[in-house]
């Protein structure tokens, strides 16, 4: 059964759904469906952008409004995220095409566990909590 994945197209990374629970993860199981997820991606910052201004509309301030941070997200320079509101970001692909494209980044630091320096690769899709140049990775 082939997998289909969201890629970023920004940076080639996995790109999750903000209104999807996160374990779901971010592999769906048709082309289509994965498509349909681009669609409600899009269709969410929508929604944030229109809750704002209607916050706005009624003389409140725009933080109030429940979807600021996804407004932000889609409308602010400063962020460097608006292509996330963007269709066009977004590409989907199977995901063992997916894998021989992954883009990978080697960083070297010290441990803070033992202090000595290491060098490591992950992919770029790895959570913090799994770097081994992060204090958390040791705490877990």
């Amino acid at each position: 059964m082939d997998n289909f994945v969201i890629v970023n197209k920004h940076n080639d990374s996995l790109f999750s759904e903000p209104s999807r629970p996160s374990w779901k993860g971010t592999s769906y199981k048709s082309e289509g469906a994965a498509k349909a997820g681009i669609t409600r991606t899009i269709k969410f910052y929508e929604k944030a952008v229109a809750d704002v201004e209607r916050v706005l509309a009624e003389g409140e301030k725009e933080y109030t409004s429940r979807m600021h941070n996804a407004y932000r997200d889609a409308t602010d320079p400063a962020l460097g995220r608006t292509h996330c509101a963007d269709r066009d970001n977004y590409r989907v692909m199977a995901l063992e095409e997916y894998r021989l494209i992954e883009p990978m980044i080697t960083k070297t630091g010290k441990s803070p566990y033992s202090g000595k320096t290491i060098t490591r690769t992950l992919s770029i899709n790895t959570p913090s909590y799994m770097d081994p140049l992060c204090e958390s990775h040791y705490t877990r």
